[in-house]
Order: C-alpha cells, then sequence, then structure tokens
C-alpha cells in the first residue's frame, strides 16, 4: 500500500483548490455489488446502491465490471477496488456478469447511461467484450481492463495485470528444477480455467515453456514458441509430448476457476493417468479442489502440484508448511487494483490524455515457493 498511499496524498492535494470536490469527503454512499433489474424497455440495467445519498458535490463515479464474483479471488479483486476507490471519497458501484458476456454488455450499457466517470472491466471473454468497451469510451467514458485481457480492437486505456506469461515461464522452470531429478520423467497433466480466454492461454503456455526453457537450455523467446506450439496441440488433442525433455502433458480438466471445478475435473484426471507425477494449473482455487481429489485416490506421494497464478493464502499456507504444493505465481489482487488506480488518478484527477498509456501495464511477476513465501505470506489477508 505504500504507493498507493503516495497516490492519495498526491489525489488530496490536487483535490485543495477544486471547489466542486473534497478527498475524504462524504462516502456515506456504500459500494456493494450492483443489483440488475429490468428496466421498462425488459433490458437489464445496474441499479447503483445509495445513490439518492450522493451529494451535490460532484464524486467521480466508478463502474467495476466482474466477470464474476464465485470465488475468493475475484471478491478481493472487486473488494480492492472498492476500497481504493472509496478512500479517494468516490463511489464505487459493483456489476457481476455471472460469467455472460450479454448480462456483462447490459452492466456496461447501463454505466454509460447513468454517466460513470471511468469504468475498470475484467472481461469475461477476450472478444466478447470489445463491443461494450468501445461502447463506453465513444461515449467519453475511459475504460482500464484489468485481471485478464480484451481484444486487439478495444479502445482501452490500459490493460493491468501480471505477467502471465512471466510467471509461468518462472514456475515451470522452478518446478523443473527443483521438484524433478534431471533425467526424471514429467507426466503431467493441466487444470484449466477457460479455453478462449486470453489471459488463461498465456498461463498454461508460460508454464510447458518454463518447463522446456529448463529441460532443453532454451533462451525465453526459444521456450515461448515452443510451449505455443505445445499448447495448441493439449488444447486440440487433449495431449502432448516433448521427448527430449521428457515432458508429457497428458490431460486438461476444466474446472472454471473454483475449487468445486477443480475438484471434479481432477477426479476425471485422476482416473484417466495413473501415472502422472505433476499437476499444474491457471490458478490455486482449482489446484486447491483438485488436492483432495489427489487425496483421496493416494497419489498425494506421488503428484506434485503447482499454480501459475494467484498466490492465495491457503496456497502459501501449503508451500510453507513443505506440502506437495510446489508453487503458484504472483498475481495478488492488491498488486492489480494498485497500478490501476495510479493510472485512473492520472486521468481523472491530473488530466491524463487516456490514449496516453501504454497499450499493457504489467505488476511484477515471481514465482512463489518455500525459499520466499515469506515476503508474501499474510495471515490478515482475505484472499
Amino acid at each position: 500500500m505504500k504507493n498507493y498511499k503516495r497516490v492519495l496524498a498526491m489525489v488530496c492535494a490536487g483535490l485543495m483548490g477544486i471547489s466542486m470536490m473534497g478527498c475524504g469527503g462524504d462516502t456515506s454512499s456504500k459500494s456493494t455489488e450492483a443489483e440488475v433489474t429490468p428496466d421498462s424497455d425488459d433490458e437489464e440495467t445496474v441499479s447503483a446502491a445509495g445513490e439518492d445519498e450522493i451529494s451535490s458535490d460532484k464524486k467521480f463515479k466508478i463502474g467495476i465490471q466482474m466477470k464474476t464474483l464465485d470465488s475468493g479471488f475475484f471478491v478481493t479483486l472487486a473488494e480492492e477496488f472498492t476500497s481504493r476507490i472509496e478512500e479517494l471519497g468516490w463511489e464505487a458501484t459493483v456489476a457481476n456478469a455471472d460469467s455472460d458476456t450479454m448480462k456483462e454488455s447490459g452492466n456496461m450499457d447501463t454505466f454509460i447511461t447513468q454517466g460513470y466517470d471511468l469504468i475498470f472491466i475484467d472481461p469475461y471473454e477476450t472478444e466478447g467484450c470489445v463491443e461494450a468497451i468501445n461502447r463506453a469510451v465513444d461515449a467519453g467514458i475511459p475504460v482500464i481492463c484489468m485481471d485478464n485481457s480484451c481484444g486487439e480492437a478495444a479502445k482501452v486505456v490500459s490493460i493491468v495485470y501480471p505477467s502471465n506469461v512471466k510467471n509461468g515461464l518462472l514456475c515451470g522452470s522452478w518446478v523443473a528444477a527443483n521438484r524433478f531429478e534431471a533425467d526424471e520423467q514429467i507426466n503431467s497433466v493441466c487444470m484449466g480455467g477457460q479455453k478462449d480466454l486470453e489471459a488463461a492461454r498465456e498461463r498454461r503456455m508460460g508454464f510447458i515453456a518454463g518447463i522446456l526453457m529448463e529441460r532443453l537450455d532454451l533462451t525465453e523467446d526459444e521456450a515461448i514458441e515452443m510451449g505455443t506450439a505445445m499448447e495448441k496441440e493439449v488444447i486440440a488433442k487433449g495431449s502432448a509430448v516433448n521427448e527430449d525433455a521428457k515432458f508429457s502433458v497428458g490431460g486438461i480438466g476444466w474446472g472454471a476457476y473454483t475449487s468445486n471445478g477443480g475438484l471434479d475435473a481432477a477426479e476425471d484426471l485422476v482416473v484417466a493417468n495413473p501415472d502422472m507425477n505433476l499437476m499444474f494449473g491457471e490458478n490455486d482455487a482449482m489446484l486447491l479442489g483438485a488436492m483432495t481429489a489427489i487425496e483421496n485416490a493416494g497419489l498425494s506421494d506421488q503428484v506434485i502440484l503447482a499454480a501459475d497464478a494467484d498466490g492465495q493464502k491457503e496456497a502459501l499456507e501449503l508451500i510453507k508448511k513443505g506440502t506437495n504444493y510446489a508453487c503458484t505465481g504472483n498475481n495478488q489482487p492488491g498488486a492489480t487494483a494498485e497500478a490501476a488506480m495510479e493510472i485512473a488518478v492520472d486521468i481523472l484527477v491530473n488530466g491524463a490524455d487516456p490514449t496516453s498509456f501504454d497499450r499493457v501495464t504489467l505488476t511484477n511477476p515471481a514465482c512463489i515457493n518455500p525459499e520466499n513465501v515469506d515476503e508474501y505470506y499474510d495471515p490478515d489477508s482475505a484472499f
């Protein structure tokens, strides 16, 4: 929070002479998950809680469009944005798309018609969000994409998320070097979250590339090229093998980023791949669920688990204890919220041109493992 406190101080200083706003002013308008209700045209609209309580003094109204709120990560991500927005005395409204592109589009339209000043969006689909984003931008509302990527045609200010590829490279390389002998066969399975999401593909590919990089002594670029081809084969055929690296991906299950989804998908993978010794996945929640299936099958001593994203507290505790949960990638929600909010402040308070920012803004990548877990573990963290 150190950088964010600096930003908050900057905002307070910048607003001292602006009569229409006040830092630390009335925040009685509480942010909640927006209710979606039909309007007179039977379209879905977002009703911001506490809107009648907004004072006549202008406040920035910030929309937070979440693709889902069905797991601790997404709930915490929304809370991280909300707390920072409210700390500035602004209004935050969270809308939940419930993993539905049409609902996401309707929520975005409501933010537009209600005149929001800026929108953060965690897209459900990489391409499915583009038209809704561009409608908002064409209406004069800057849109910052966070957590996931969006299509090239989306006119976003920036895409703020962790370096999924780098996190994957670091985690895959670390596992190959620290959990397996150099000549030991790695028989892996993959726990996927969402097939057609670019961030998901980057995570899968990055981890595969990390193992190839370590085992074949490749450069990052060479590993990414080979990892991309191998990931495509896994998606197309359900499995892939690199004999030179003594590395195979024997199957992929889809856990929808939730613990229950991970458990269900892992039960099938365990039956189909009794010789697996590594399960890697796109986030901690799925692998935490998968761990139960592995334990029930009596394979805890055989199977290493490795995520390439999130840094969830429960996963970090398992890493600290030296269990078969080997590592995870750094994708803690606070880092994404802090970086995205700095951009928002620069636009709304300092008047920065929304088109002047880099297309992609990355948070710091890291492989969180037993050697550095104490740097990331917070026992009081909500996630």
